[in-house]
């Protein structure tokens, strides 16, 4: 199968970790010009991940940092109907390393692979995210996300969009898992589907940005904390489902009655927010950004 894109590959030793721990680097780029769409799946179980969008509009591009006692990252591009697909794995097991090494490298995990994305921006990109034991640190402001689903599972993770996507969002679905979640501008997708499933650790979640369509936001809450944020320029329709064992705290909306709120002034011209949220036993509470 032919590819026209550029592929370059550096393995070195560059230095020593610790006390015997040996870093290897791995650098790639890869042009996707001709390419209609980009998919990109991520799947690492260990590791410190930061992605940025690239100053080349057709370009990714990147290095990882990894400890040679652990199996190499797999990196691998393909194509399908003009279609590129970019897979990146990271899944250490038993059989690649000993009990105790992996012990101590899951104390470590963050330090044992450092992995650094750079992603064009002049592509319509969809994301599927899933990462294990890290920290995590999303920039994707000014890339074409046309969908993400992402699993957070133990990582802190920080989500950034500054920039209203130029692009029709089909989904942004989101599991924070046993993570520290915080996020900013997520109204910038331009998505009208987001969901989002906050496990046992805390999640803020910051939906102001530039809404430029009607939008539909389901939040599950089981034994974590939820701290929502709404944008301001939209009429806001909230219902919260929760028993006697949980916390909820509504600032800047109306209620209705029955766990429901809305926004205190409605205008013709903005774009509706519709939002449910169910509440085990965990807390929950709402604001509004401030113009």
């Amino acid at each position: 199968m032919n590819f026209q894109f550029l592929i370059t590959f550096f393995l070195t030793s560059l230095f020593i970790y610790g006390d015997s721990k040996n870093i290897k680097s791995l650098e790639y780029q890869y042009k996707l010009k001709k390419y209609d769409a980009l998919r990109f799946y991520f799947d690492c179980s260990i590791g410190n991940l930061k992605i940025r969008p690239s100053n080349n509009r057709y370009i990714v591009n990147g290095d990882i940092f990894y400890n040679a006692e652990m199996p190499k990252p797999q990196l691998k591009l393909s194509d399908k109907n003009n279609i590129a697909r970019l897979d990146f794995k990271v899944k250490p097991n038993s059989s690649s390393a000993s009990a105790s090494t992996l012990s101590s490298l899951i104390d470590k995990g963050n330090d044992n692979y450092k992995i650094n994305f750079k992603l064009p921006t002049k592509i319509a990109t969809d994301m599927n995210l899933n990462f294990g034991l890290g920290k995590v640190d999303l920039d994707f402001s000014g890339i074409r996300i046309s969908s993400l689903v992402m699993d957070c599972g133990l990582s802190d993770v920080t989500l950034v969009s500054k920039k209203p996507n130029i692009i029709s969002c089909d989904n942004i679905k989101i599991s924070t898992g046993i993570s520290d979640f915080n996020s900013i501008g997520l109204g910038n997708f331009n998505s009208s589907k987001y969901t989002f499933d906050v496990g046992m650790g805390s999640a803020e979640i910051d939906m102001s940005g530039s809404i430029n369509n009607n939008t539909t936001v389901k939040i599950e809450v089981s034994v974590g904390s939820l701290e929502l944020k709404l944008p301001f320029n939209t009429n806001i329709n909230l219902s919260i489902n929760q028993n006697m064992l949980s916390s909820v705290n509504v600032k800047d909306l109306v209620s209705t009655g029955e766990g429901k709120y809305e926004s205190k002034d409605y205008q013709k011209r903005w774009s509706s927010m519709n939002i449910e949220i169910s509440v085990g036993i965990g807390s929950v509470d709402v604001s509004t950004e401030k113009k």
